[in-house]
């Protein structure tokens, strides 16, 4: 990327999503306004909020019409509509908060360790929503059916780190009794949305730890394993195994390294954010899972070509 299209992509990702933040955009789509307007409404200075407005519209964030500045639809429902298919808000949010842990990789080639200050904004919220993204929505379904179609007799799955809840619904929509199972601070954000849910049993714990009580056909672990550290990852597909139906799958859904084309990329982020993350190769989960018993073993590639699903059958 050439240095001007990158200061644009930056400029638009700091600036779109500080007018977000502050609901700039939320305010002028409940009612299109001119820049006086809107200062006066949320108690802005004039001049200031002329300069964001015009950049905005510039940017196709916001059209203008006789000075009164209003929300294309598209960008209503990427940015306003928080229950659309389309909605990425929070996600949002949390590249904006990842600048700083993205900032501190000196500190962390020197320590071998996450800077723990630039943790200090981080929202569990808006990470866990924003893991509820439009790419995720997208690819769920075939998700599933690549789950079912390897299993079509599943009556029951264990969704492991499932808290956002985007797989979770699909499986719940197809009839089949679903675990969400994730720590206490992320399933919070979730769980009233999902415990209302046909379907849908929402747990808490660790599972580093411990899993559900089993058991269960499907062991699903969404975006789980890049954040663990070798040895936490066998020890949770140890507990799946023990936990899954004689003949049950586990399904790993990460990015693999040297297949992932963002694979490489994603262990940037998580040397920045997690103590022991990486971003692993086919070779590593296949040696995890065969020591443990899994046999049948098979990479599925979705459409998708950020993401991988590891099956093995018990």
């Amino acid at each position: 990327m050439r240095i001007r299209e990158l200061q644009k992509h930056l400029e638009e990702l700091i600036f779109v999503g500080q007018a977000h933040r502050i609901g700039i955009i939320k305010e002028l789509h409940q009612r299109p306004d001119t820049y006086e307007g809107i200062a006066k409404r949320m108690n802005f200075d004039a001049r200031s909020t002329w300069v964001l407005l015009e950049a905005l519209a510039e940017m196709s964030y916001l059209t203008i019409d006789n000075g009164v500045y209003s929300v294309p639809h598209e960008i209503y429902e990427r940015l306003v509509d928080e229950g659309g298919q389309d909605y990425e808000g929070d996600f949002w949010l949390f590249l904006l908060y990842l600048i700083n842990p993205w900032k501190t990789l000196p500190y962390v080639l020197k320590h071998g360790e996450p800077d723990k200050s630039s943790y200090k904004n981080f929202s569990i919220s808006d990470f866990i929503k924003g893991m509820d993204s439009p790419w995720k929505k997208r690819i769920a379904p075939e998700v599933v059916n690549i789950c079912l179609e390897n299993l079509p007799e599943a009556k029951i799955v264990a969704d492991i780190g499932g808290a956002p809840g985007t797989i979770a619904k699909v499986f719940a929509q197809r009839g089949i009794n679903t675990i969400v199972y994730d720590l206490p601070e992320s399933m919070q954000v979730m769980a009233d949305e999902l415990s209302r849910i046909t379907n849908i049993e929402v747990q808490t714990g660790d599972a580093t730890k411990e899993l559900p009580k089993g058991p269960y056909d499907i062991a699903f672990l969404g975006n789980l394993c890049h954040g663990q550290s070798p040895e936490d990852n066998v020890r949770i597909i140890e507990m799946c195994y023990k936990h899954l139906h004689d003949k049950g799958l586990i399904v790993i859904f990460d990015n693999l390294r040297g297949e992932s084309y963002r694979g490489a990329t994603l262990a940037l982020h998580m040397i920045t954010q997690s103590p022991k993350g990486d971003v692993y190769s086919r070779e590593e989960y296949y040696e995890w899972l065969k020591g443990t018993g899994f046999r049948d073993l098979r990479v599925e590639n979705l459409s998708d070509s950020t993401w991988q699903l590891i099956i093995g059958r018990k």
